[in-house]
């Protein structure tokens, strides 16, 4: 018998139906998107506990450079450090619990609390107290600087993203990423640039924004810029994939998704190894693609039940990123992208309007659709329990 918050507010029948082999299993039911207990739960549970993704490394690409970004619903900063490292801290001072950051700043020697002016080194330890005793500068001894620096949060970058786990227990980031390295072991990625950045909210839950990334069912009738992923005798031309921390499909041969950009260069250990797209997530909530001559990253960060906020990343070969030659075709990709995230918005929109109604309920899955789906939802109530079981 299923017991704990996470069979409190969604019901224990509910999780075993959710568990179910997909053909016979029951859809996360609206009180999962909905419901600010449990989107509290989930916050406590999922994303305080494992690597999630926050800001892009490129947006503190220098010494000095910090930014404040909100974690699980915690406020933390991320600077990089005069060794060129990122770190992240609680964003909050040790003296009266200020936020020490409200903007992104670029090539500051300390971090600085408006409030009383205590200044921290970007290493976060305490380098200043003005007038705490009434003097300009405080004399050594008065305070003891060693435990008064701000907080660290273990972090770290891959492709770009910056992940933190505000647990300190999650594996090692590198294991964390090596199912989507592998998958990218082939390309050339690390000779990517950034081509376009694109931020934005929808009105609707997280998930909801990761379901509709992983089904391709809705794309016939939302997407028809998109192609068909069912051939003429209507079987799938993607396959799904699962491993680890990863999730989502995949498709190989020419992609419909390609910008006018170069293609990704594959490496030449690859040999004759067919190119294949991946639309892949690191759970919980990172976004990771490549496709033919463009790799989108995309932080998703739950806001409140019914809001999330999304940031994308577009990187092209480093050629196609910047200058006159390939302007018009990131104009294109852009326009490309940003259209089907406004297709994509309305859609997700929709399906959470919909859970406020009390018919909603008794949703199932697609057999031959939404595999990834129903393994998403069963990864995220598994992580839930997961959790309740360690603590007890």
């Amino acid at each position: 018998m299923t017991t704990g918050r996470t069979a409190e507010l969604l019901g224990a029948a509910t999780i075993a139906a959710l568990q179910r082999p997909l053909a016979e299993a029951r859809a996360l039911p609206p009180a999962a998107y909905t419901d600010e207990a449990f989107f509290a739960l989930e916050r406590e549970l999922v994303f305080r506990r494992h690597w999630i993704s926050v800001a892009f490394a490129h947006e503190i690409a220098a010494p000095g450079d910090a930014m404040p970004v909100e974690a699980a619903g915690l406020p933390i900063l991320l600077c990089r450090d005069r060794a060129g490292e990122i770190r992240a801290f609680h964003n909050v001072c040790r003296h009266r619990g200020a936020a020490i950051l409200a903007t992104r700043v670029t090539g500051q020697p300390t971090l600085r609390c408006p409030y009383h002016g205590w200044a921290y080194g970007l290493d976060g330890r305490l380098r200043a107290t003005p007038l705490w005793d009434g003097r300009r500068v405080t004399p050594p001894g008065v305070l003891d600087r060693d435990q008064l620096g701000l907080v660290p949060i273990r972090c770290g970058v891959w492709a770009d993203v910056v992940f933190v786990d505000l647990s300190g227990r999650a594996p090692p980031l590198a294991e964390f990423v090596r199912p989507v390295a592998a998958l990218w072991a082939p390309y050339e990625t690390e000779n990517l640039a950034l081509g376009h950045l694109a931020e934005g909210e929808i009105a609707a839950n997280w998930k909801l924004g990761i379901e509709g990334a992983l089904e391709n069912y809705h794309e016939d009738f939302v997407h028809p810029s998109l192609p068909a992923r069912i051939d003429a005798e209507g079987r799938k031309t993607f396959t799904d994939i699962a491993e680890g921390a990863m999730f989502g499909f995949c498709w190989s041969g020419e992609s419909a998704l390609r910008s006018p950009t170069p293609l990704i260069p594959m490496r030449p250990e690859a040999g004759d190894a067919r190119r294949t797209d991946y639309l892949s997530f690191l759970f919980p909530n990172t976004q990771l693609n490549l496709y033919g001559s463009v790799s989108v990253r995309v932080i998703w960060t739950p806001v409140a039940p019914d809001r999330t906020r999304l940031r994308s990343a577009f990187y092209v070969v480093k050629e196609a990123a910047a200058g006159d030659a390939f302007a018009e075709a990131r104009a294109a990709m852009a326009a490309y992208w940003d259209n089907l995230r406004e297709e994509d918005r309305r859609a997700i929109e929709a399906m959470q309007r919909g859970r406020r109604s009390p018919a909603a309920g008794d949703f199932r899955f697609s057999p031959f659709w939404e595999e990834s789906l129903h393994h998403f939802q069963n990864k995220l109530i598994a992580a839930m329990l997961a959790a309740e079981a360690a603590a007890d």
